[in-house]
């Protein structure tokens, strides 16, 4: 005897979604806020003027000894951790949201700059990073003389 199976025009859609979803999770890894491990990345803003480029990186509860700022070939990179509460123990919450564990944040910056004049200050949860453009990089004004 034959058997007659229904049609389901978007089983295939779903089973392609739950595919991609997949793909995704394997490649950038699952963000586990439950996890003291699980990775997290900062919101930052870059701000270019004339002058150079400043960086705001959102970072509460980070303490700023636990952040690393390093400049390498137009490369500004943030790194650091923010750590689960330092004296309690993870199955006493009944919910986790927050993020925990390293972080790592690269920004290619697309002129040259003056790595010694780099300056950094942290306050309220946010990391400010100035980086001035190096002289030749500076859009400068010709003047023109009349002959």
């Amino acid at each position: 005897m034959t058997q007659i199976t229904g049609y389901h025009p978007f089983r295939d859609v779903a089973s392609l979604q739950d595919e991609v979803e997949r793909a995704f999770r394997q490649a950038f890894g699952e963000r586990s806020a439950a996890s003291p491990a699980g990775a997290f990345s900062p919101a930052l803003d870059v701000e270019e003027t004339e002058e150079g480029f400043t960086l705001h990186v959102e970072l509460p509860g980070v303490d700023a000894e636990h952040v690393e700022v390093s400049l390498e070939e137009n490369v500004l990179t943030i790194a650091g951790e923010r750590r689960f509460y330092d004296e309690r123990d993870a199955e006493g919450f009944r919910r986790i949201e927050r993020h925990f564990g390293r972080f790592h944040r690269a920004v290619r910056l697309p002129d040259r700059v003056d790595a010694a004049g780099v300056s950094a200050t942290y306050r309220d949860g946010l990391l400010t990073i100035t980086v001035p453009k190096a002289e030749e990089s500076k859009p400068r004004r010709i003047q023109i003389t009349a002959g």
